[in-house]
């Protein structure tokens, strides 16, 4: 495994008046300020799934890449948590990205034929491509490698993808998707996403309900559940949680455990959207002076 970059520390005014624009400079002050990644290590992502589990619930570990990894790299980062993930006994999947991996088969293949000695899931993340990712998932189930995938309801093709994905019996992970569908661009967030969680109910083998707004996760639980669809609610681990909504229903939770790169989950399109956000970032930088020096778990 290659030695991970050095944190690059949050820039100054003069640093980020170096910033092209305003909004890059604050996306880059957040993202080296806000801690939602477990550690840089896998060994902080098991731990931090061992605390998931000790509380009845599963975990994806998600390695967070560096922009100047190369494929090779990541994909060793892959085989890292397939192996202590493993060795941990724990009941965790691992979080890969097809397009850090250039779609290639070639690096793809010996994570996926570790995940079967192994007996780790690979789930495939939404970012980047969807057609090259879901050629990929596609030759992984060939494989017969045990693997599931995510799909964005702010697509508006996602309602044909998710035929292609019930077909192969895999589970299913639905999120809203920071893109914006090109043919639709306004398309309602909560609407698209219940539209998804419809047309897969009562088919799909699995569905992870994977959304921290109450009223798109509420429904979409009690959806599947009419449909006796089996489903869980995924939830970012560093993201104030919605287990509660789960629990009432006697649903599992699952958390995504990221750790690697430090980085926020939602861009700064997100934070002037969403003014919630800010009191999360608010809450993470007062933790953060609370504990110098402490990581997030």
């Amino acid at each position: 495994m290659t030695d991970l970059p050095n944190i690059v520390a949050a820039p100054g005014p003069k640093a980020a008046a170096g910033y092209r624009s305003l909004p890059a400079a604050v996306t880059a002050f957040l993202g080296a300020s806000a801690r939602h990644i477990s550690g840089l290590r896998v060994a902080d992502a098991v731990v931090a799934a061992r605390k998931e589990a000790a509380a009845g619930h599963v975990a994806t570990l998600a390695y967070w890449p560096y922009p100047d990894e190369t494929p090779a790299s990541i994909a060793a980062h892959y085989l890292q948590a397939i192996e202590a993930i493993a060795d941990a006994g724990l009941v965790s999947s691992v979080s890969i990205k097809a397009d850090r991996l250039d779609y290639d088969w070639t690096v793809l293949l010996p994570v996926l034929q570790r995940s079967m000695e192994r007996k780790v899931r690979v789930h495939f993340d939404a970012q980047g491509r969807v057609d090259p990712t879901l050629d990929l998932v596609e030759r992984a189930c060939a494989l017969g490698a045990d693997v599931s995938a995510t799909l964005q309801s702010r697509l508006l093709r996602s309602l044909t993808d998710a035929e292609r994905l019930i077909r192969l019996r895999i589970p299913i992970r639905v999120v809203k998707g920071q893109d914006k569908d090109p043919a639709n661009p306004r398309l309602d967030r909560r609407r698209s996403y219940a539209n998804l969680i419809e047309r897969l109910a009562g088919r799909a083998a699995h569905i992870g309900v994977a959304t921290h707004d109450r009223r798109a996760a509420e429904p979409a639980l009690d959806t599947l559940r009419r449909a006796q669809t089996p489903c869980s609610l995924e939830q970012l681990r560093s993201l104030p949680r919605l287990d509660f909504l789960a629990e009432a229903r006697g649903i599992p939770v699952r958390a995504y455990v990221a750790y690697g790169r430090f980085g926020l989950p939602y861009s700064i399109n997100e934070v002037f959207r969403r003014p919630a956000i800010v009191w999360w970032i608010l809450r993470d930088t007062v933790e953060r002076f609370r504990r110098p020096g402490a990581i997030h778990s």
